[in-house]
């Protein structure tokens, strides 16, 4: 949370500089953006000495929103990553740890708003978000397992698919950074976001930093 408090800083010295630039393009229209997105590595502690360090990583997402005026807009993401972990679990009733490794893949969907705090071309902003954030460990939890279904090349087929340790978590963000609005038609942003996931079970709630370089356009 530290990074986005001095991310909120330095954009807050730049008001005044800002202040001279061109108006800008956005009000009451239609924007859509492709995002790359940083993850931070992280650790966290599970219950009775239990832990995972997750590495960091580099996803991708897409956003829609509307601009109420030049300062407010409601949108949707919808954002994925894949990243490695390591995972120490504790013997229950004895001393003895067990070390794994395995894949985490992470998809959010959320609705979120934004505040922009000047109308020019230049600005920065904070936002928030909510929404939900389905976590696949890739961790077996049973044998493989008969899957049958149409596939568009191959008609009907029939596999073996494993089931893996899933969880839907509901996610919370807030976040600040800077826009810049090239020309009417195109705009590039760039900020840090930190997104809190509510586990729940041994883990609780985990909180994650991510880096977000979104490249985006107008619809009209």
């Amino acid at each position: 949370m530290k990074r986005g408090w001095i991310v909120a800083g330095l954009c807050a010295t730049c008001l005044p500089a800002m202040a001279d630039l061109g108006n800008s393009y956005r009000a009451e229209r239609w924007e859509g953006s492709f995002r790359l997105n940083g993850l931070q590595s992280e650790s966290f502690d599970g219950k009775n000495g239990s832990s995972a360090d997750i590495d960091d990583a580099v996803g991708f997402g897409f956003d829609f929103a509307y601009n109420l005026d030049e300062n407010l807009a409601l949108g949707m993401a919808l954002e994925w990553v894949d990243t490695d972990f390591e995972t120490t679990s504790r013997e229950v009733g004895g001393s003895q740890s067990y070390s794994g490794k395995g894949d985490l893949e992470m998809t959010t969907l959320n609705v979120n708003g934004t505040y922009y705090f000047l109308p020019k071309v230049i600005t920065p902003y904070v936002h928030a978000s909510l929404g939900a954030t389905y976590l696949d460990t890739d961790v077996p939890t049973g044998p493989p397992v008969p899957v049958c279904w149409w596939d568009p090349w191959w008609g009907y087929y029939c596999g073996l698919d494993t089931p893996t340790l899933s969880e839907s978590a509901f996610s919370y963000e807030v976040g600040a950074g800077v826009r810049w609005e090239v020309n009417d038609a195109f705009f590039v942003r760039g900020g840090y976001s930190q997104q809190w996931l509510d586990v729940g079970k041994g883990a609780g709630t985990v909180d994650v930093g991510l880096y977000r370089l979104g490249l985006g356009f107008y619809f009209q």
